[in-house]
């Protein structure tokens, strides 16, 4: 019964260690996937999950991100501040309904609520000194209800005041030239459907625009309608873009433009996620979405004539539509890898990787299987020493003829092309080589012996016998060669310079250099996941192929 009970015990403790372990391998993993659904206002502070989107019907609103909130000081005991915490942040909210009449008037609705007297705190933590909040609690309570001025108010009430808004908008020709044709203020918005309100918003923020105040509880969409003085041609547009502000409610917009008889639908929406200022850019469909350029337009395709043909004239209408239900949610956490299809000529670097991974693996299992096939199973004079050559090839790092491998693809005029690649694999690898010789080591010679006498020939004996038996070392070969070419970046990097050419490793490290500059490391994030999932994918369905790999190395001549 002991021994039963110690038995389960230690079957126990080996499952919990495997689980930790895969948990403690995987972590890494998890956090790559979540931080590739983030917004870029999302990333610090560092979170394991993303925060849910809300279910925005109606704006303006209030509201906070997680970042946003009062957070304790460093020097400030937990008790001490779980005591305070709330007085400070009621005895702010009393100080901005006492600075009421100093502030605009559309501040009012908001005075008493709670979110603008947390957001208050927050901003006003970052500069308050230890002392302060560890002192006496009057005194406390007073320096906050005595430093809040209603300029700092108005600032820290635009970054919660959830609004959309639009402001600016510019026409970029094909020959570069850039029009702004009208300021924000001068825009005339009209609504077409929908419950929504244009509101003019002049004043008191950084940015003039024109806020959208709507509701969906009647409707699940609004569209409004601006006309803009442009004297082009409907050939001459290349593109335009428009300032906008988004409430963080990750509904979509959907623009049409009519200039010159003609008339443009966007073949994609535009996510209103953020909750700053982002500009939509929507540029009318060329041969630009087709090339390897990181883009950062959305495609407008013609839709045909257009019903206004006013002469110098042009017609933006912008559609608003809810997302509904789980909508704000697949909106969201699609966004990201929505973007990194689009920026991103990803179907082309897939195609090079994929081409690469097919030359290699099939170069990888001719070539290996062939030359193991000559030391195993073919008696000839220096076999040893030939194999032992072989060998000590494993122990030369790859740095050393990294030149001289440069050079002669480059005499051969490969330079800048796929070849050296995937040729150098019909030579075989050394490890693989290694690996099948001492596979086929295993195999009784009777069977040779038996084909050779019914007349079969040592290349036929190769195909119809050796082959048939060493499938399970092929299938491990082609496995690993899947992930050292799929993964491959040095090799492109050195011998391509195309960017036609690009494998999906190479092609997103491009995109990571314009990435990296904008600081939207989310979205390379999404484009890591999208290239790390097929190895994923890869390992779970040949768990056993990858173990039976490592036990092959290990098997006696």
């Amino acid at each position: 019964m002991n021994r039963l009970k110690y038995r389960i015990i230690g079957k126990l403790l080996l499952h919990a260690a495997l689980v930790a372990g895969s948990a403690l391998f995987a972590a890494p993993f998890i956090w790559l996937v979540s931080t590739s659904v983030k917004s870029a206002d999302e990333l610090f502070p560092p979170r394991w999950m993303p925060p849910l989107p809300d279910l925005v019907s109606r704006s303006p609103y209030l509201g906070l991100r997680d970042n946003e909130l009062p957070v304790r000081p460093s020097g400030v005991e937990e008790e001490l501040w779980e005591e305070r915490r709330d007085k400070v942040a009621v005895t702010l909210s009393a100080r901005i309904q006492e600075m009421g009449p100093q502030l605009p008037d559309f501040f009012q609705p908001y005075l008493g609520h709670p979110l603008f007297a947390e957001s208050l705190f927050a901003v006003m933590l970052r500069r308050t000194p230890d002392p302060v909040f560890n002192g006496p609690e009057a005194e406390c309570l007073a320096w906050f209800r005595e430093r809040v001025t209603p300029r700092e108010a108005i600032e820290v009430f635009e970054n919660t005041y959830r609004r959309m808004a639009l402001t600016e908008a510019a026409f970029v020709s094909w020959d570069m030239e850039q029009v702004e044709p009208l300021a924000a203020e001068d825009i005339r918005w009209t609504v077409l459907e929908g419950d929504v309100e244009v509101v003019p918003r002049l004043a008191h923020f950084d940015r003039k625009s024109q806020e959208l105040h709507y509701r969906f509880e009647n409707t699940p969409r609004f569209r409004v309608q601006a006309e803009f003085p442009v004297d082009w041609t409907a050939d001459r547009l290349k593109k335009f873009r428009i300032g906008h502000r988004a409430d963080r409610s990750w509904h979509t917009v959907w623009a049409t433009l009519e200039l010159g008889g003609h008339r443009f639908e966007a073949s994609e929406p535009g996510y209103v996620g953020t909750d700053r200022w982002q500009d939509f850019t929507w540029q009318m469909a060329s041969p630009e979405d087709r090339s390897v350029m990181v883009k950062n337009w959305l495609v407008m395709h013609d839709a045909g004539d257009a019903a206004f043909n006013q002469p110098g004239m042009a017609r933006l209408t912008l559609e608003y539509r809810q997302a509904r239900g789980i909508w704000p949610l697949i909106n969201k956490f699609s966004a990201n890898y929505l973007e990194v299809l689009r920026r991103v000529p990803l179907g082309r670097y897939v195609r090079n990787s994929v081409y690469l991974v097919i030359m290699n693996i099939v170069g990888q299992l001719f070539g290996a299987s062939l030359v193991a096939y000559a030391f195993a199973r073919l008696q000839w004079p220096g076999r040893e020493l030939c194999f032992l050559l072989v060998l000590a090839t494993l122990m030369i790092p790859p740095q050393v003829t990294l030149i001289p491998v440069f050079l002669i693809f480059k005499e051969l005029g490969w330079y800048n092309t796929l070849k050296p690649l995937w040729v150098p694999a019909f030579a075989g690898s050394a490890f693989f080589i290694f690996l099948l010789r001492q596979f086929m080591r295993t195999i009784p010679a009777d069977l040779e012996d038996s084909a050779k006498i019914d007349g079969c020939s040592y290349f036929g004996i190769y195909w119809r016998i050796i082959l048939p038996l060493i499938k399970p070392a092929l299938a491990t070969i082609a496995i690993f060669t899947f992930m050292w070419v799929w993964n491959d970046f040095m090799g492109p990097l050195i011998f391509v310079t195309n960017q036609e050419l690009y494998p999906l490793s190479l092609g997103l490290f491009s995109l990571h250099a314009v990435l990296i500059l904008q600081s939207q490391h989310q979205i390379m994030m999404a484009a890591s996941v999208l290239m790390t999932l097929p190895v994923i994918l890869l390992f779970f369905a040949a768990q056993r192929q990858f173990i039976q790999g490592i036990t092959l190395t290990g098997m006696k001549g």
